[in-house]
């Protein structure tokens, strides 16, 4: 925990600002209210609206800002019932500039980290469409095979016990050295983030560094915001962003 402390120290320096765009798809939010960005983070952004989850694409990082879901008891049951049949694809809902390709990940040393996992598409087509490469960052395959896996499936043992949860997960970038994948110049980012709003309850998030080592943890909405520049919740009280609830870790 030591290390991300003291990176959030260093990254509050760089986050200042806010912008809170419209949504075509306020369904996936709480209270309808998408995610506000750091005002630099705005550059070449398009909003994709898909059947059981939204996403905000960069054209500069060529992934996700965010990935968004409101996810019910009834969307996990669906989702255990049907198999794994996805394969990674062009988002052709954004600029042909502003996109990956699933080669810009090859021999990259890098998963293809879905953010919206397939695991909790509750229909076919819906998991076809989390193969989405926008909807996709480089992930540490320790990280992306183990603890980030138990991350997804401790979330939908969440929804199952309380009926639904809404979920807005992303990466974090370090602003002083952000190496890139591919043709495409895939950034890549030194956290992937999960934050999960317990309606009546409160908010909190996991963090995870994107590296072999391991290590996760539950922070607060505030340090999401200042780590990533991505407010996941604002519709929320400032209390709710200050204090994280209690997440299960794996």
């Amino acid at each position: 925990m030591l290390r991300v402390r003291q990176w959030l120290f260093a990254a509050s320096f760089f986050v200042c600002g806010a912008s809170l765009a419209s949504t075509a798809c306020p369904n996936f939010f709480v209270n309808g209210s998408n995610p506000s960005i750091d005002a630099s983070l705005t550059t070449r952004t398009t909003e994709v609206c898909h059947t059981e989850y939204v996403l905000l694409a960069s054209g500069v990082t060529k992934g996700p800002l965010y990935s968004a879901q409101h996810i019910t008891a009834a969307q996990v049951a669906g989702a255990d019932s049907i198999s794994r049949t996805g394969s990674f694809h062009q988002e052709t809902a954004i600029p042909a500039a502003d996109r990956s390709q699933t080669s810009d990940y090859t021999n990259s040393g890098f998963d293809r980290g879905h953010m919206t996992p397939a695991g909790d598409e509750s229909t076919i087509d819906s998991e076809k469409e989390s193969f989405s490469m926008a909807n996709i960052v480089p992930q540490d395959h320790k990280l992306n095979t183990g603890e980030w896996a138990k991350i997804e499936a401790k979330v939908r043992d969440l929804a199952t016990n309380l009926g639904e949860v809404y979920v807005v997960t992303g990466p974090a970038f370090d602003p002083d050295n952000t190496p890139t994948i591919g043709k495409d110049q895939v950034a890549v980012p030194q956290y992937t983030w999960k934050a999960v709003y317990e309606p009546g309850k409160g908010a909190a998030a996991y963090l995870c560094q994107n590296d072999d080592s391991i290590t996760c943890d539950v922070v607060s909405l505030n340090d999401i915001k200042t780590l990533s520049g991505v407010d996941p919740f604002p519709a929320l009280s400032s209390s709710d962003h200050a204090n994280p609830i209690s997440l299960p870790l794996p």
